[in-house]
């Protein structure tokens, strides 16, 4: 593992540690690990890393299991780590959507007016507002899963993909990175529009 990939790793460890002792009271570090969902060993490694670094204090060490307390420097700690976690975070929106935003575009040169998204996620959220940002016409939004299709459990009303045909998009953009080469294949083998992933 790289120096740098250590240390972004580190960090994600000491925030999330940071985020469940900060006033927990008395909590054992098995506990932490559990509510982290990692081992209790990793724990202990951060909150002595911490402890050494004097982010950390135990209030009473007479008292099992700790209360842990939160220096003023793991205060400032806590507050960099989360916002180095942020900014990470809207550098890949960002990224994500102008990944989405340049496929959009590309689309509409191509001379695409109106389309289907598939897959009701988070992708979609992106997706969605980027094309009627680019005059693209979104006739229908569908996906596999029953859960997500009817009205009321999103911002969009979201369809079984059997109504693709009625719809008659220019194109269906696949708005799923999980399963996109299956739907690719089951969508162009059923129907004779373009089909474009994200």
């Amino acid at each position: 593992m790289k120096r740098s990939d250590r240390a972004e790793t580190d960090g994600a460890g000491h925030l999330a540690v940071l985020e469940a002792l900060d006033g927990a009271g008395h909590v054992s570090q098995r506990r932490v690990a559990e509510l982290l969902g990692v081992g209790a060993a990793s724990v202990n490694r951060i909150v002595r890393a911490l402890v050494d670094a004097g982010h950390v204090e135990v209030e009473d060490e007479a008292v099992r299991p700790y209360a842990y307390r939160l220096t003023a420097d793991g205060r400032v700690y806590l507050q960099a780590l989360s916002y180095e976690r942020d900014a990470r975070v809207v550098g890949r929106y960002r990224e994500l959507e102008e990944r989405i935003r340049t496929r959009l575009e590309e689309l509409r040169r191509r001379g695409v007016e109106r389309l289907v998204f598939y897959g009701a996620g988070e992708v979609l959220e992106v997706a969605y507002p980027l094309a009627r940002e680019l005059g693209l016409r979104v006739v229908g939004v569908v996906d596999d899963d029953p859960a997500k299709q009817g009205d009321g459990r999103s911002r969009f009303i979201v369809e079984r993909p059997a109504v693709i045909g009625a719809l008659a998009p220019d194109a269906v953009v696949i708005t799923s990175f999980r399963f996109g080469e299956g739907i690719r294949r089951r969508i162009e083998a059923g129907s004779g529009c373009m089909v474009v992933e994200l």
